[in-house]
């Protein structure tokens, strides 16, 4: 009796133990929950703030009766001006800038701040700050303090800058809904240094959460709409910023680029582009799209800060403003190489290589016309153009980027960096790729998808890599720098062409599954090389479909993304396809002389009209 009273309670221990985790664990889910919508609540809160803080804003140069006035200048709408005729108009007092800046920041309030209709490509207006700056900017050119001999590069240029870049007095949130809690106290070294250059900052530009789309979308200021078609998209994430240049609301943007992020935008909004070498740039006092603005990734694959402009000659102006001892000496990993005039401006032949598919990624037909016409006109103009073969397809290049930002596993530091805020639709088929259980990985990419889809799904694990794992990935990358550096050397070629995206600006709410188009984009910053893209056509109406049969493409492209892709292109005529450029490492200015060439041989004269029919 008694060992049968004794025992009861030693065989209800695990019952007990059992019953106490469930309890715990019950407790710590409800608690995480309720955590969770408490901080999602919070949020609304701040983005209702945010917007409202935007709309009730007060600018007295709205009021002024130059807001609705138009300025031409030698007949030409001012508008229209590019950044360095703007510089040119303002020093031969042919332009009066304040006027000029409420008449743009009318233009501005009227295409965009419309979360439903319109762009909607502004984060922030800055007008009453830009106006009593063009103000001074205009004393300063009356009272002959400043002239054409001592004026900044970019004197009196109205500028859009990335919301992410931080501008005082600004949200500079990433995308991110958690970065409302208060304003930029103040600005990023780039800030500081393009406003000492001359440029006036308008507004900001909108971003994707955090900035790893080829698209902008948030829930703070909404999704950007393409000025050339208002169903497509803007790419990402300097998404804002390009169509504010492509739409005339400014003149020239800053961006930042580490995954095509200033040239994807650039070739969906039919602008030039430019992502300077890694170690020329500085992203101090920046957001990054990570918590405690920590990335794991930038010192592999550096984000860097370049510009967006109408034309090539605004970019150069824009280094050589943005490439000074102020930059140099604010940020000690920058290296000190000021701007190179003579290298821009040689007049010698060039030679320059160019290809067509990288293999992974098969462009369009007006990519591919684009190509055979800009060598074609390049030849022409005294250049010597021969074929190029890439050491690496884009098999490799795009699987080896998607490694290294994947290599965490399960977007953890993307989830961390959101602090309970629900994660953008378009991030969702990113997310469960990267998520999958191996068993299921392995499952599916054996017996289930095709090939291209399966390439992707290798590149990932759901607890991340180990530190072999890893540190193999870094040898891979430090060997395909190696294996260009020697394929330039060996072909003897300067400079080398290739697509941009190599299809026109994708369909709303399909960017998450399309990054494979991204590859040719990816190449430059796995390199650490300068790149650009220049504007070169636009889709004809017999050009608007990705093939009349699948079996037009390679046998490993016929595929459910070749699928989207056609859907994608239903009803893209008239969009605008760009170029890449690319040269070694530091010769950026060799670069930049290029896509001058490039752009002197097109002459690409279209502009976008949609953003208007609103």
């Amino acid at each position: 009796m008694n060992s049968v009273l004794t025992g009861a309670p030693t065989a209800l221990v695990p019952i007990a133990s059992a019953a106490l985790v469930v309890l715990i664990s019950t407790g710590l889910i409800w608690f995480l929950k309720v955590r969770s919508t408490s901080k999602r609540r919070e949020y609304n809160k701040w983005i209702t703030r945010a917007r409202k803080e935007r709309e009730q804003k007060q600018h007295y140069v709205l009021s002024q009766p130059s807001a609705s006035t138009k300025q031409y200048v030698g007949g030409k709408d001012a508008m229209d001006l590019t950044g360095w005729q703007v510089t040119e108009a303002l020093l031969l007092k042919e332009l009066n800038l304040p006027d000029h800046i409420a008449s743009l920041a009318a233009y501005c309030r009227k295409y965009n701040l419309n979360l439903k209709k319109g762009m909607n490509a502004i984060a922030e207006e800055l007008y009453e700050e830009a106006y009593w700056t063009a103000q001074d900017c205009l004393a300063k050119v009356a009272s002959n303090t400043i002239t054409e001999q001592n004026a900044p590069p970019l004197y009196g240029i109205p500028i859009s800058i990335k919301e992410n870049i931080t501008v005082k007095g600004t949200y500079s949130t990433a995308g991110l809904a958690c970065r409302l809690a208060k304003r930029a106290a103040e600005d990023s070294l780039t800030v500081q240094v393009i406003r000492k250059a001359g440029a006036i900052p308008m507004c900001t530009g909108n971003v994707p959460q955090i900035l790893m789309l080829p698209e902008t979308c948030n829930r703070i200021w909404g999704r950007t709409r393409n000025p050339w078609c208002l169903d497509r998209g803007v790419g990402g994430s300097s998404g804002g910023d390009a169509a504010l240049v492509a739409s005339r609301c400014v003149h020239m943007a800053v961006g930042s680029d580490v995954a095509g992020s200033i040239r994807i935008p650039a070739c969906f909004n039919g602008i030039v582009g430019f992502k300077p070498s890694a170690s020329r740039s500085s992203t101090k006092g920046s957001a990054m799209a990570r918590k405690n603005n920590r990335s794991n990734t930038t010192v592999a694959i550096p984000s860097v800060n370049g510009a967006m402009a109408r034309c090539v000659d605004d970019v150069a102006l824009f280094c050589k403003g943005y490439w000074v001892p102020q930059l140099f000496h604010g940020d000690r990993h920058v290296i000190p190489l000021p701007f190179n005039d003579s290298a821009y401006t040689s007049t010698g032949k060039l030679t320059i290589g160019y290809f067509e598919s990288d293999g992974w990624f098969e462009p369009c037909r007006t990519t591919k016309r684009a190509i055979h016409e800009i060598i074609a006109g390049l030849r022409k103009a005294g250049h010597k153009c021969v074929p190029f073969k890439p050491p690496r397809d884009g098999w490799f290049t795009y699987g080896l980027l998607v490694a290294i930002n994947s290599a965490e596993g399960s977007m953890k530091s993307f989830i961390d960096a959101l602090e309970g805020e629900q994660i953008w639709d378009e991030y969702k088929t990113l997310l469960m790729a990267a998520s999958l259980s191996d068993i299921l990985r392995f499952f599916l990419v054996r017996c289930v998808i095709d090939e291209r889809r399966g390439h992707l799904l290798r590149q990932a694990r759901r607890k991340g890599l180990s530190a072999r794992e890893y540190g193999e990935l870094m040898a891979d990358l430090h060997m395909l720098r190696l294996e260009w550096e020697m394929a330039f050397q060996k072909s003897g070629i300067d400079a080398v062409i290739f697509p941009g995206m190599p299809v026109p600006a994708f369909k709303h709410s399909t960017s998450g599954k399309l990054t494979a188009a991204c590859s040719y984009m990816f190449l430059a910053n796995l390199l650490l090389w300068p790149s650009g893209v220049v504007p070169v056509t636009t889709i004809k109406e017999e050009e608007a479909k990705y093939y009349d049969s699948i079996d037009e493409l390679p046998e490993n492209q016929r595929d459910h993304i070749a699928e989207l892709v056609a859907s994608n292109m239903e009803g893209c005529t008239g969009m605008p396809i760009s170029l890449s450029v690319m040269t070694p490492l530091y010769r950026d200015e060799l670069c930049l002389r290029t896509m001058k060439e490039v752009e002197r041989a097109v002459q690409f004269l279209s502009r976008p009209t949609a953003f208007k029919n609103v």
